[in-house]
């Protein structure tokens, strides 16, 4: 047995190494080439590995790994500035999409299998979601916290949606007490954390080794708590990470257990794509097509329009509810446990799996090439776009005029910010992220918060009357769509836009703007002009000068952190 799981893993990582070199080859997402490599080494192709049992093993231990990590980058205390909003809307989008989606799938399966399969499709993967959008620099924008705060909320949900599924068919007191289970699950995972588990930790904390041990230990003992009342080990090991998310060392331990966390992404792939088997279901196809577009359509529209309920811009709920189209790793915990139960058949748990492997993969795309997809269905989106509640027009000036609007308030922007306050200018700051938008306000800079992409975000900050407008945003369409406005509105003010590609800026220029900041090439022409115009010992004051102001910016912005 030993050497079969030894073997077994080995094949794994083998196959997942060669078609994660493929994936990269072509540009794809790497859990493309987990899953393709799962597939083919599995039972129903090359027939590498064919136990079974080891496979859901090693899948329900990567899981539980998984579910960990992921639960110990969740600090709770991240959402309450927008707790009522997002607990609402992520309770809403669990409720009407698994309606919708069981309303619909009542077509072709029986009712219990279409409860389960709604529930499936409601729930999001916190897992890929958070690794695509930190990759991207998106976790601390707007849009970013709401999407944490709703996989959150969904994660907690899913804990009671257990509770309620292991129970169907018993009378309703029994099921009352399974649901009371997981809310004194949740409750004590919480109170043990903060009032025991913190001392314990701060004990450890001294050897890196202990800590990274005693952290292990308490998701073990979490999941072995949740397997004796009744739930999956996965479901403990979730909650014991948020649990620890709250202490001081989770950063700590978050860095301990990261390897981890990528060896057992891979496990968990390959053994969805080992599941996969041929569909058997009567008109499987046509189901597999009707559940793939109520988890990447109809759920991201769904929570769309609960979104703009709460006023939010269109940028804003597109960027939230795009994320959130595929299903989760608690949506295979679900399925297992309909399979076990005998709630759910074969065919229909390879469905499942077919369908995670399939809104997964394409998640990556989606997530990557949102301000793209974003573009596409602006024409549209325009016409429902209204002020949104979170940009403060308060903040706004009514008499701004002859003023400089600058678009972004990133690293680069920081100095044209800088220059502008010595030189006592009439300046508005406008920016995606609600935390630097704070810092900015903190300092006196005249800053709102809100996305260019917004028509009534640019009117509000009076363009028609701006001498200057730069972005320092980077996106072409965008931009281009700023140019065109600006143009039309106020053919006098001063145009300089950033690009980070030539064609790009060729782009930019023909379209009318003044200047075009192409980062490579004004650096280049930068160091040309000291080397035209200064000795070696002025070069060095000015490097001196350079250090200077990084050091200043990293203080500032806590760039370490």
């Amino acid at each position: 047995m030993v050497s079969s799981l030894i073997f077994s893993i080995g094949i794994i990582i083998l196959f997942s190494a060669i078609f994660a070199l493929i994936s990269k080859f072509f540009r794809q997402p790497f859990v493309l080439g987990y899953v393709l490599g799962g597939f083919l080494i599995g039972p129903f192709v090359l027939g590498f590995i064919k136990d079974v049992e080891i496979i859901k093993q090693l899948a329900e231990l990567g899981i539980a790994f998984l579910l960990f990590i992921v639960g110990l980058e969740l600090d709770l205390n991240k959402f309450k500035q927008l707790g009522f909003v997002v607990a609402l809307t992520g309770i809403l989008q669990v409720f009407f999409v698994t309606l919708v989606s069981f309303s619909l799938i009542r077509f072709w399966l029986p009712p219990l299998e279409a409860f389960y399969l709604g529930l499936v499709i409601a729930f999001s993967s916190t897992m890929i979601v958070i690794k695509l959008m930190s990759d991207k620099g998106e976790l601390q924008t707007l849009h970013g916290k709401i999407v944490l705060g709703i996989l959150l909320v969904q994660d907690i949900l899913v804990v009671l949606a257990l509770s309620i599924l292991q129970n169907l068919g018993t009378t309703s007191l029994f099921t009352f007490v399974s649901l009371l289970k997981g809310l004194v699950l949740i409750l004590l995972a919480y109170l043990i954390g903060r009032y025991l588990f913190s001392y314990i930790l701060r004990w450890s904390a001294s050897s890196h080794e202990l800590l990274f041990i005693v952290a292990l230990a308490i998701g073990f003992l979490y999941s072995g708590f949740a397997y004796y009342l009744g739930f999956s080990i996965s479901i403990g090991a979730f909650i014991a990470g948020v649990a620890l998310a709250s202490s001081p060392y989770s950063v700590e331990i978050v860095g301990r257990v990261l390897s981890l966390k990528d060896f057992f992404l891979v496990i968990f792939f390959s053994s969805l794509g080992m599941q996969i088997s041929h569909l058997r279901l009567e008109h499987g196809f046509t189901l597999l097509l009707v559940i793939l577009i109520l988890v990447m359509i109809v759920k991201p529209l769904l929570t769309f329009f609960i979104l703009k309920l709460f006023k939010h811009s269109n940028r804003t709920c597109f960027s939230s509810s795009l994320p959130l189209g595929q299903i989760s790793e608690f949506s295979l915990v679900l399925a297992g446990v309909g399979i076990a139960l005998g709630h759910l058949r074969n065919e229909t748990f390879t469905l499942i799996v077919l369908v995670g492997a399939i809104t997964i993969t394409l998640t990556s795309y989606f997530i990557k090439y949102d301000r793209t997809l974003y573009n596409l269905f602006y024409p549209v989106l325009v016409k429902i776009e209204t002020t949104p509640k979170f940009f403060d027009i308060e903040t706004v000036q009514k008499d701004l005029s002859n003023h400089v609007v600058v678009i972004g308030a990133h690293r680069m922007a920081s100095r044209i910010i800088d220059t502008l306050k010595e030189r006592k200018e009439n300046f508005v700051v406008l920016d995606y992220n609600p935390e630097r938008v704070k810092c900015l306000l903190a300092e006196g800079v005249h800053c709102v918060y809100g996305d260019y992409g917004n028509i009534h975000v640019l009117e509000n900050l009076h363009i028609d009357q701006a001498k200057i407008v730069i972005s320092t945003v980077p996106n072409l369409n965008d931009n281009l769509r700023l140019i065109k406005m600006v143009k039309e509105v106020n053919k006098k003010a001063l145009l300089i836009i950033t690009s980070n590609k030539t064609m790009d800026s060729l782009m930019l220029y023909r379209d009318g703007a003044d200047f075009v900041v192409f980062p490579e090439y004004v650096a280049g022409q930068k160091v040309a002009d000291y080397l035209l115009h200064l000795n070696s010992k002025g070069i060095k004051k000015w490097g001196k000068h350079y250090r200077t102001s990084l050091i200043e910016e990293i203080r500032k912005n806590h760039l370490f952190m």
